[in-house]
């Protein structure tokens, strides 16, 4: 292979490694993706393994893309059959292959719920509980405990068994309804995908070996972000047998573990080579993205962790007369936004582009005073990590209808859209109907076609009822000729009589963009030849893969939404206490511990230009201190100072 002529030994000794468990430590801008990617290459062209026998496991779909983009730019190279995507459309992809017939009351057909419909849940869960919760809680706080516990592997029974307080013992009862609501909907949730997976390869020794032989080789990027079903899941898929050894190949960076509120557990990395004793492990130290006065700020960070342990990055390129990091002072958050909006501008003269400068903050509000005064100085900016594409209204309205068509069962989507245009069900009406339908054990799609025998329902809710159901048929039945998802859809949005509605709704600019939207979902749906496959990608979709934006723009983002990314020119605000690291850290030293990683992320988001600040004050009658981190930056400099 010529490319490995381009690697630096570190590098080259990672994608040559002899296949068994290797952990490579790929410090930030390390060049982990090309290495991930050869790593593949190798395989196929030194080992001679069939691109069929490689899983490569990604945290994000646009990670997945790119690797196979660059693998197939590779000359000679062919990938044909080897899968690739994130642990949860890896895990989709078991289960609609083999969850039917296993795990009782689930088909193929199962719908993935996230977000809004995952709240609507724990709210009913909350509400149906019948016990006083042991303080106040919300159903978001419901969901991230519920969410936490699965991550950990535990089921409702097992949380009960487990709970040491009345919280937990609440919570667990919570679960308990919020799983038996997805079970009678057909459907799972995002932590579901990866735990029922785990549950079907482990109780069945022949299913877990199908897939074992078929995925001989695994491949996982950002092992820092795992969790521990993850990492369970993981170990039991290349668990060694008689006819070969465990071939796992893990890409990640401790120093970057910054989504411990996601369940991530830093640990799992840090444990690789106790939990794999025969593991190899490979450090990348040499950064192909920063000026080394950016990677020695970085470093005084990083380097006082308490959990990690610390590599000190050395730059690729030896250029470090620039003074590349510069630290201010500003009076209040307008100064701090005016500052910032003064050095973008003087970037801006100097013949720099836009796309090229990202503000990076703590927590979204904090963009405000930022678009201000980006506005006041006439620069376009673009706020990341706003509303998504698939969050929209009406693409929410036109996905419920096609989750109802995929998956009869599916009655959170169907409460949706049952008076979406309206139909007479409105939230009474519909009620009836879902009492009906628990009663019966039916879905409340099919007790709409029962309609006449339900006493209580009006005359218009009877009528409303029936169209609704007929219309459904109809569905039902395009969809089983197989006619392409864009197709069912227009129908849908014509035959329902939402597009009309929308006419009645929406003034003309707001109605330009809601057919927009429509269409744009149309022609997403084009790109697919089955229902079921468009849902199931839609399902799976993240927020970064929503925001590819090539105009030439200033980009806002949280630091968390900023992982995995970088620009030549990177502002850091808000380096003080209580806001860098975040207040409710303080006393706290896990979570000081995550923000510490949280800060060395941002740092290393910048290649040539790193501009830190902080406030006296962000509202009136507040004195503010420096960031620790901006300290232990500062003296970091001056020992070095020192030392030459």
């Amino acid at each position: 292979m010529e490319q490995l002529n381009l690697l630096n030994p570190a590098q080259r000794a990672a994608v040559t490694a002899p296949i068994g468990p290797i952990l490579v430590k790929a410090g930030a801008g390390s060049g982990k993706t090309r290495v991930l990617t050869l790593r593949i290459a190798y395989l196929i062209t030194h080992y001679g393994v069939a691109p069929q026998q490689i899983l490569a496991v990604t945290f994000t779909n646009k990670a997945a893309r790119e690797m196979r983009e660059r693998l197939s730019n590779l000359p000679g190279l062919r990938i044909r059959g080897l899968t690739s995507g994130t642990f949860h459309a890896i895990c989709t992809r078991i289960l609609r292959e083999s969850i039917e017939g296993r795990l009782k009351g689930y088909t193929s057909s199962f719908s993935i719920y996230a977000g809004e419909e995952q709240l609507q849940l724990a709210a009913e869960a909350l509400a149906g509980v019948g016990e006083t919760p042991p303080r106040l809680i919300e159903a978001d706080e419901v969901l991230r405990l519920i969410s936490r516990a699965k991550s950990r592997m535990l089921t409702p029974r097992l949380m009960a068994r487990f709970a040491t307080d009345p919280l937990d013992r609440f919570i667990a009862a919570c679960y308990r309804r919020y799983q038996r609501a997805l079970e009678q909907a057909n459907a799972l949730d995002f932590d579901d995908l990866i735990l029922t997976a785990y549950r079907l390869l482990s109780d069945d020794p022949d299913l877990l070996a199908t897939y074992q032989q078929r995925w001989q080789h695994v491949l996982v990027d950002e092992y820092q972000d795992t969790d521990p079903s993850q990492h369970a899941l993981i170990e039991l898929l290349t668990r060694p047998t008689a006819q070969r050894p465990r071939s796992l190949f893990v890409v990640g960076d401790a120093m970057q573990s910054i989504y411990g509120f996601r369940n991530a557990d830093h640990s799992i990395i840090n444990r690789f080579a106790t939990d794999f004793p025969d593991a190899r492990v490979i450090e990348l130290t040499t950064n192909y993205r920063s000026r080394q006065p950016i990677l020695d700020a970085a470093y005084a960070i990083i380097r006082h962790s308490r959990s990690v342990a610390p590599m000190e990055l050395r730059a690729a390129a030896r250029n470090v007369d620039e003074r590349c990091v510069l630290i201010s002072e500003a009076r209040d958050s307008r100064d701090e936004a005016d500052q910032v909006a003064r050095s973008i501008a003087d970037l801006q003269r100097q013949g720099r582009r836009l796309r090229d400068i990202a503000v990076l903050y703590r927590t979204r509000h904090m963009s405000r005073p930022f678009e201000q005064a980006l506005r006041h100085a006439r620069i376009p900016y673009q706020v990341r990590g706003g509303v998504s594409f698939f969050d929209r209204a009406v693409v929410r309205d036109a996905l419920a209808y096609l989750r109802c068509i995929a998956n009869p069962a599916d009655n959170l989507s169907l409460t949706r859209i049952a008076n979406v245009p309206a139909r007479g069900l409105g939230g009474q009406a519909l009620a009836t109907i879902a009492a009906y339908a628990a009663a019966q054990s039916l879905p409340i799609s099919t007790a709409l076609g029962h309609a006449r025998n339900i006493p209580g329902l009006s005359p218009r809710a009877v009528e409303g009822a029936h169209r609704l159901f007929a219309l459904l048929q109809r569905w039902w039945r395009l969809a089983e000729s197989t006619m392409p998802p864009d197709h069912v859809l227009a129908d849908v949005l014509e035959q329902s009589g939402y597009m009309a509605a929308l006419a009645e709704r929406f003034d003309a600019e707001e109605l330009a963009e809601a057919r927009a939207h429509l269409q744009e979902l149309l022609r997403a749906a084009e790109e697919h030849t089955d229902l079921r496959s468009f849902l199931q990608e839609v399902a799976l979709m993240t927020n970064t893969d929503d925001e590819d934006d090539e105009r030439d723009r200033v980009q806002l983002l949280t630091i968390h939404a900023a992982k995995g990314l970088e620009w030549p020119f990177v502002f850091v605000v808000g380096l003080e206490e209580g806001t860098l690291p975040h207040e409710r850290s303080i006393g706290d030293p896990a979570a000081i511990e995550e923000e510490r990683r949280l800060c060395y992320v941002a740092l290393t988001r910048a290649a040539e230009r790193l501009y830190l600040s902080w406030t006296a004050s962000r509202q009136r009658g507040q004195r503010l201190k420096p960031s620790r981190f901006l300290d232990e930056i500062i003296a970091f400099g001056r020992e070095r100072a020192r030392g030459r």
